[in-house]
């Protein structure tokens, strides 16, 4: 199978999971955030795409991505899973199940980079692995944005000796 293949499959689930969830939540917060992932994840197709129309077919082929292609990723086991998806419409701290999803995928693209005896392909994933740590930072990035407003520090030697 190809990588690229696999992975924009990969990106295509984080994408309707984050549509999924913005579609129906009450708060305009988690709405918002659901809405700015949901971009940038969109911008980080495109650099996908843009690689896929640069790559040769044979660079990207792997036995190793056909064998991980059966196996299901953490964003469509959400998608899936309608008690957890309609669980994390409403909970603010649910965001650590898209992040454990792509530290998922990252260890997977490692491993599969580590064990492909081509080196193109090898390449390739080691590439992947690098691209979606990248993108995990800037969603850990959106995510501390969107709750920065929220997040303070009360400190009695600062006169805040009561409750904000």
């Amino acid at each position: 199978m190809n990588a690229l293949d696999f992975m924009t499959r990969f990106e295509d689930d984080c994408l309707r999971f984050y549509e999924t969830l913005g579609k129906d939540v009450q708060d305009r917060e988690l709405s918002e955030l659901y809405r700015l992932l949901a971009d940038s994840q969109r911008k980080h197709m495109d650099a996908l795409e843009a690689a896929r129309k640069a790559a040769r077919g044979a660079d990207a082929e792997s036995e190793l991505v056909e064998r991980a292609a059966h196996v299901m990723n953490g964003f469509r086991e959400l998608l899936f899973t309608h008690d957890i998806t309609k669980a994390m419409r409403r909970d603010r701290d649910a965001f650590d199940h898209v992040l454990q999803a792509e530290e998922e995928m990252i260890r997977l693209c490692e491993g599969m980079a580590r064990a492909e005896p081509n080196l193109n392909t090898k390449a390739l994933l080691t590439w992947l692995a690098e691209n979606e740590k990248h993108h995990l930072k800037e969603v850990e990035g959106i995510y501390d944005f969107v709750e920065a407003p929220d997040c303070y520090l009360e400190w009695g030697e600062f006169s805040n000796l009561r409750s904000l």
